[in-house]
């Protein structure tokens, strides 16, 4: 089934958010929509590490400028080379769930629970994940 993720670009000061289609399949519950998507991004980025991407593309003034906003302006490489553990990967991602560091809205209603509550999804909907960022500061 394909859905439509929304993927904010870092840095981009207009337009900042862009869809991209995703394929996953066996959705049933939050749980397994988690390590569905973990496992696509896991499968690209061991793809790129065997490929040997070692080449440094270039960067457009564009590109630089855009990265300057954010304060890093980086090539985009993995330098070290590790393959990434799948299931290592899905268990980070379920425990940052529980511990609510992201949250998760398909076609704009949040979806909140446990893991193992079950979600419905269709062709085409909308999924974004919003990472939350902790403040600093003292709690008295």
């Amino acid at each position: 089934m394909q859905v439509q993720v929304n993927v904010k670009r870092i840095g981009k000061r207009r337009n900042a958010i862009e869809t991209k289609p995703y394929e996953i399949d066996g959705v049933h519950d939050i749980g397994t929509l988690i390590a569905a998507f973990v496992t696509v991004e896991v499968t690209r980025f061991n793809e790129r590490a065997t490929a040997g991407e070692t080449v440094l593309r270039y960067l457009t003034n564009e590109e630089v400028a855009d990265a300057a906003t954010v304060g890093k302006i980086g090539f985009g490489t993995d330098y070290s080379g590790k393959m990434q553990d799948t299931a290592a990967a899905i268990a980070n991602a379920h425990q940052s769930f529980e511990d609510g560091i992201y949250r998760i809205f398909i076609n704009g209603a949040e979806v909140e629970g446990a893991l193992d509550t079950p979600v419905t999804l269709h062709e085409n909907d909308e999924i974004t994940f919003v990472r939350l960022t902790m403040l600093a500061g003292r709690m008295w």
